[in-house]
């Protein structure tokens, strides 16, 4: 597996992922080019590529984020269903945690559906806690959603 930085050229790879995992945020063409061409606010995304025998190339995970100064949003991650507990959104996060630390960021936010049990977990085993509830936040279906931070040490 390799992780790298994502580029423009990548936002058909990014939006296939998104569209074959259903708790990815689906974003619109504008919301992908928008990573890349706006600087304000700055996002960065990244994108897992597993081997494929001499070289990489076949797209498995990414995730996006926004860095906001000292407060920094995990915007949407997404890995392939064959390819979890493979690692791959360890990765992901971890190379997330390392730019936004080298950035002198203070923390990290997310949302999540509170009914999406599987992502609570990985976060909450990589740092993550809840630092608040919003009440019927998401719709299709209805539900709360929980936001969660990972407080940035060096």
């Amino acid at each position: 597996m390799k992780i790298r930085h994502a580029q423009e050229s990548d936002i058909e790879q990014l939006k296939a992922l998104s569209e074959a995992v259903d708790t990815a945020s689906h974003w619109t063409q504008q919301q992908w080019l928008d990573i890349f061409r706006t600087e304000s606010p700055a996002r960065v995304a990244w994108l897992a590529e597993e081997e494929g025998g001499e070289s990489f190339g076949h797209a498995i995970g990414f995730l996006v984020a926004l860095n906001g100064g000292p407060d920094w949003e995990l915007e949407n991650i997404a890995v392939l269903p064959e390819f979890r507990s493979h690692g791959i959104g360890l990765g992901l996060l971890q190379a997330l945690l390392g730019e936004a630390r080298s950035q002198s960021a203070g923390r990290i936010l997310l949302e999540v559906r509170a009914s999406n049990q599987a992502a609570i977990g990985f976060y909450r085993a990589n740092g993550f806690q809840l630092l608040t509830r919003r009440r019927d936040y998401y719709m299709g279906p209805t539900e709360d959603a929980l936001i969660l931070e990972r407080l940035i040490f060096d």
